[in-house]
């Protein structure tokens, strides 16, 4: 039997295909061949990137998380103008795009990092959002991870990223109206509501500790997808302590290791979804984890409708953090 689930927020429709469930064995996934380039983000080749503009350091004065401006950059601060045919629009493409390098060992794998080693990442990206974010300019920062070539990266070291934009992408813009629109009918926010009828029912929890849990969603898009929700409201990433950045590195290091153990070192994506730049209204920041198992093929390209193969309830059981 095959379901479609809806998500409360969005109103976004997937299709969980209950009879074509998958275990993780049945995803096969094929890893790029390593190449054996000079690595730009190694220590001793500081010269092939931009200048340094966050840095954490160890008492030997050696970095260990090292951040800079992305040599090939999406967006840049760069005003030009150019024509647009009077058919069409257009705008220049302001923004700032960074890397923040999360090891200076290249073949250190996310999950293989110590909880300290994760924690000196999120301390350096929020030093950096905080930083971006006081340029009038810019509406929205996007802070987001990929691993793997078919997760988009572009280079093996393990690295994360920051876009920050001059608007507010559609996709975030529907996310925060959906949730004023169920506020204004429920009187609450449904991500404290999420939090509150995941732990009632357990079938979707795969971990939590004091300040976070982890659930598979119940309208999961892709096979295996987890997010990470404060327990608490707490509406903006940037203004997570550093004892709630301890607590988020806890729980989210076991999960990265069960991806990377169970799917044996997947691509994938880790995304950061927070209320945009100066914006005023109710937001729950969380973290979304999406391996990428499945391609998206005809169907999904033509609905926008993604068909999951895996209910949330199996992923969950596998993903399970004891």
């Amino acid at each position: 039997m095959s379901e479609i689930r809806y998500d409360i927020i969005t109103g976004k429709m997937v299709i969980i295909a209950t009879e074509r469930g998958k275990r993780p064995h049945d995803f096969k996934i094929v890893h790029s061949e390593k190449k054996n380039n000079v690595c730009p983000f190694c220590p001793g080749n500081e010269e092939m990137t931009p200048p340094t503009l966050v840095e954490i350091k160890d008492k030997k004065g050696k970095w260990l998380v090292r951040g800079f401006e992305n040599k090939f950059a999406t967006v840049n601060t760069d005003l030009k103008s150019f024509e647009v045919p009077s058919l069409y629009k257009a705008e220049y493409g302001y923004g700032v795009a960074e890397v923040i390098v999360e090891s200076p060992d290249h073949n250190a794998t996310f999950g293989r990092l110590t909880l300290e080693q994760m924690q000196k990442v999120f301390i350096a990206i929020i030093e950096r959002y905080k930083r971006i974010s006081q340029d009038d300019k810019i509406k929205y920062i996007q802070v987001f991870k990929n691993f793997g070539a078919r997760g988009g990266a572009s280079l093996e070291h393990g690295h994360w990223q920051i876009i920050a934009t001059s608007f507010i992408p559609d996709v975030v813009e529907k996310e925060v109206t959906g949730i004023q629109e169920y506020i204004k009918k429920k009187g609450k926010c449904p991500y404290c509501e999420i939090v509150k009828c995941e732990k009632e029912e357990g079938k979707r929890i795969i971990g939590e500790n004091e300040n976070f849990i982890v659930i598979a969603p119940y309208a999961s898009q892709y096979p295996y997808e987890s997010w990470i929700i404060p327990k608490e409201h707490q509406e903006r990433f940037e203004e997570l302590k550093e004892e709630n950045i301890a607590n988020l590195t806890e729980i989210l290091k076991p999960l990265i290791e069960k991806y990377e153990r169970e799917f044996n070192f997947p691509p994938y994506n880790i995304v950061v979804h927070t209320v945009p730049i100066s914006d005023i209204r109710n937001y729950h920041w969380h973290i979304e984890i999406i391996p990428r198992l499945t391609v998206a093929a005809g169907f999904e390209l033509g609905t926008g409708v993604y068909i999951n193969p895996v209910p949330p309830e199996l992923a969950a059981s596998v993903l399970r953090i004891e």
